[in-house]
């Protein structure tokens, strides 16, 4: 009997040989003269192959010959294949000894799992996909100031998802710009990493391919896409990017054969996952592991480069970085949660360290206004200072102190309990003496999926009186201190919903609270400077008026130019109780307008806030507060008014 002949296997063609024309120095698959460059790094192998699919079902086999790149020296592999186009799947055969591995592109964008259906994660078969990098950009863009920004963190997977099986895509953001321009007001949005993870649905922070887009989520086209109807409706796109850990498997399991580990065939005892990352002490982090492999010359220009393709090909508008701490620092213990060991690398040789003074001055030297985001949360100057200085040359960082104050003061069971002083502290606090190297916020993707603030003020009564009070006063604060104020989604109409990676945002919370989300809008034009009356919140400068324990009232003074120009004032009462005539010094006399007072009615949405009617301030000569004039105001409970000449 004659045997039954394979109907799925493609046949495979000879093995072919080079053709010499290929780009030099470009990593992974480029695109150009109607065919495409192929280039990996593999120091460790003995030969490598490309494998390509053809469209007709065949497979092509071409040997790549040994060749060198820009940061990458001469361990490189190249090939120029005629003919290829976009969409063209490939893999690479790697020989380190004898064995051949088969390795999808460290430098691919674009990832395929032709074997992967919802009853049948069959990932095995992963294949790199050729991309084509153009495309059309709108050129007629200009970042925001940074004294004027507002930041919306968004998770492409659960901000907005349309009833699909699965994450939302990149696309469904498109749809909503136009509700966070307009019906909002923000001016840029820091997307939580999108880079090819193992499974549907993650919060970004278990990346496996740090080039590649998830492919759940869309295409890099499709990414680009974004960027670009972003910059048509004015708003700045950040992007969170990984390069304290690179994940290689899930969970304790062996790693994913598309992974980075063990990638030209090399690994050893003391360092299992091979070239791209450290072995020993160095390998783990409290947020996964393993860590890149610094001190190799070749990995710090793999990071570098990728840094450098966000900015450059896609556009973006800044990065901001986990963790550097874990960059910077090894993990004091496994079971610690911190990276507060010694610094990474031999001899205490802080290559991490080096590593992020390199791409931020790549970054500067290469473009103007793009700015780049640590969160380091040691509230540490040297982060923020200029690389000839020693620093590491962010331009902005976290703050932890601001965010750790402020959710305390609002979330005490006790008003008697708050301390009003180390609030008042906390807003003033400058990081090197510019407040605008600060990003300040009450909640990020790392508090929200614990348990959203409105539900951590009043468990079990989230959408209550006082969830709803003291969130407001909290978002008032926000938008009123020195800084660069972050917010997370859902929380400007009040979501409270503890946020995972299967939790969209509850779009029916903004229905349900119009109001809220219209006092969001309303402080945010103030911050923004939408109007001539509060362009001095966008300042760096403040005073602290008053901080008075007994009555839990903040005072505090802000402006630009000053000099009775543009100033405003703030005054926060975290107390329950109500002053109808409540004295605080003023720095000019003369008549105090109300821009804003979140006790008003409407701002309430259950009808149930008091309207204590915060009258105008006629501010008149006498010393107060160590002011030279004073004044009197009226506030409602847990409620921040702003007032400006």
């Amino acid at each position: 009997m004659k045997a039954r002949p394979e109907l799925t296997k493609p046949k495979e063609k000879a093995t072919e040989q080079l053709v010499t024309t290929a780009v030099p120095h470009k990593m992974g698959a480029t695109l150009h003269n109607d065919g495409c460059t192929f280039r990996l790094w593999a120091p460790h192998a003995k030969k490598v192959q490309l494998k390509i699919w053809n469209t007709d079902g065949t497979i092509r086999i071409t040997d790549m010959m040994h060749d060198s790149a820009a940061g990458f020296g001469s361990q490189c592999w190249a090939v120029f294949i005629p003919g290829v186009t976009e969409r063209t799947n490939y893999r690479y055969i790697i020989i380190e000894k004898v064995k051949p591995v088969e390795r999808i592109d460290a430098f691919g964008q674009c990832v395929r799992y032709p074997n992967w259906t919802g009853s049948n994660p069959d990932d095995s078969d992963a294949r790199s996909v050729v991309v084509n990098r153009n495309f059309s950009w709108d050129r007629n863009y200009i970042v925001p100031d940074r004294n004027k920004m507002v930041i919306y963190q968004l998770h492409i997977g659960t901000f907005y998802d349309k009833n699909i099986m699965g994450p939302a895509d990149i696309s469904s953001i498109i749809s909503k710009l136009g509700y966070l321009k307009n019906e909002l007001g923000v001016n840029a949005i820091q997307l939580l990493p999108f880079t090819e993870f193992a499974s549907p649905f993650s919060m970004g922070y278990n990346s496996m391919l740090p080039y590649a887009i998830e492919h759940d989520y869309g295409t890099p086209a499709d990414l680009k896409a974004l960027i670009n109807a972003c910059h048509q409706k004015g708003i700045a796109v950040l992007f969170d990017v990984v390069y304290n850990h690179i994940d290689v498997r899930e969970g304790n399991a062996v790693p994913k054969p598309y992974s980075l580990s063990a990638y030209d065939g090399w690994k050893t005892d003391f360092n299992p996952d091979g070239v791209f990352f450290y072995g020993g002490d160095e390998i783990n982090t409290p947020w996964g592991s393993p860590r890149p492999d610094y001190s190799r010359p070749e990995v710090k220009h793999y990071l570098a480069d990728n840094a450098l393709m966000w900015t450059d090909e896609y556009q973006v508008d800044g990065l901001r970085f986990d963790s550097t701490k874990c960059i910077r620092k090894r993990q004091s213990d496994t079971s610690s949660g911190s990276c507060n060991g010694s610094d990474i690398g031999n001899a205490r040789h802080n290559y991490g360290w080096e590593l992020l003074q390199y791409i931020n001055d790549e970054i500067d030297d290469k473009y103007t206004g793009k700015i780049t985001i640590a969160e380091d949360l040691d509230n540490n100057d040297w982060i923020t200072r200029e690389t000839d200085e020693g620093g590491a040359g962010f331009d902005a960082q976290w703050d932890s102190d601001l965010k750790t104050n402020l959710r305390d003061a609002v979330t005490k069971a006790n008003d008697a309990d708050i301390d009003i002083e180390a609030l008042a502290n906390a807003l003033k606090y400058s990081i090197g003496g510019d407040p605008v190297k600060r990003i300040i916020y009450f909640e990020s993707h790392d508090e929200a999926k614990y348990k959203r603030l409105p539900d951590l003020i009043f468990p079990g009564d989230a959408e209550g009186w006082f969830a709803r009070k003291k969130t407001m006063l909290a978002m008032g604060v926000l938008m009123t201190a020195p800084g660069i104020p972050m917010i997370f989604q859902g929380s400007e109409f009040l979501d409270w919903h503890k946020w995972s990676d299967q939790t969209p945002v509850d779009w029916n919370q903004k229905t349900r609270f119009p109001d809220f989300l219209l006092y969001c809008k309303d402080l945010i034009n103030l911050r923004t400077g939408s109007n001539n009356y509060s362009i001095g919140l966008s300042g760096t400068s403040i005073n602290i008026i008053q901080a008075n324990a007994s009555t839990k009232v903040i005072a505090y003074h802000r402006w630009k130019e000053g000099s009775g120009k543009d100033d405003v004032i703030v005054v926060a009462n975290f107390s329950n109780q109500i002053y109808d005539n409540y004295t605080i010094g003023f720095p000019y006399a003369g008549e105090w307008k109300i821009r804003l007072n979140s006790d008003a009615n409407v701002y309430s949405d259950r009808n149930d806030f008091g309207s204590v009617y915060s009258y105008d301030a006629t501010a008149r000569s006498g010393l107060w507060d160590n002011m030279p004039f004073h004044g009197n105001i009226a506030l409602g409970p847990y409620t921040i008014i702003i007032l400006s000449r």
